[in-house]
């Protein structure tokens, strides 16, 4: 499964994520700082990538509009930490399959 941060997710999960051998690309990296959701939604779809995302804006776009890429990872950045983001990350992936993730959100919780 590939995952694609967008530009809210902290370099130290994106890291951890790495280290653990989680295929990630980071809107950051790629220089998308300031575009909009739809822009991460097309590019994460482009990719073919689960959207991994603190960005309660583009959880209430991606589920008004119906629109779920890859899927959608969200945890919010007050009531997740990082190392709990990443470990839910991690189980995620090594759980889920890319037709699993298809049309749906994942919620990591404290």
């Amino acid at each position: 499964m590939k995952i694609y941060a967008d530009e809210n997710i902290e370099r130290s999960i994106i890291d951890g994520l790495r280290r653990r051998k989680i295929e990630i690309v980071s809107a950051r990296e790629l220089g998308y700082i300031g575009k909009t959701d739809e822009f991460q939604l097309k590019k994460a779809s482009q990719m073919n990538a689960v959207i991994l995302t603190h960005d309660r804006d583009f959880l209430r776009m991606t589920i008004k509009q119906k629109i779920y890429p890859k899927g959608v990872i969200f945890s919010h950045a007050k009531d997740v930490s990082i190392g709990q983001c990443i470990r839910g990350v991690e189980l995620i992936v090594s759980i889920l399959t890319d037709k699993d993730m298809d049309n749906h959100i994942e919620f990591l919780q404290s």
